[in-house]
């Protein structure tokens, strides 16, 4: 199973416009790869779990945008993530 990786670089407040530009795209980068990771593990689940997870297939773009950040959070579990994340 791969395992995402969780490179944050935060850019400090009295950086450049530069440092904040590479901070942004190593942050859009971790967040890209957190989804894809996300989306891959569960595709790769049979229906028969998704649904004992209360999950169904057409679900998992949504759920994977969420805990990813790009949309607002509606799912209980998206947001378990998120706080485990941070």
């Amino acid at each position: 199973m791969q395992t995402p990786h969780t490179l944050c670089l935060p850019a400090p407040a009295a950086a450049g416009p530069f440092a904040r530009f590479v901070a942004e795209l190593i942050e859009g980068w971790r967040r890209t790869s957190l989804r894809r990771a996300t989306t891959r593990t569960l595709q790769s689940l049979d229906d028969r779990t998704l649904h004992d997870l209360g999950l169904h297939r057409s679900e998992i773009g949504g759920l994977a945008a969420e805990i990813d950040g790009r949309a607002e959070v509606s799912y209980v579990r998206a947001r378990q993530a998120r706080q485990l994340r941070a």
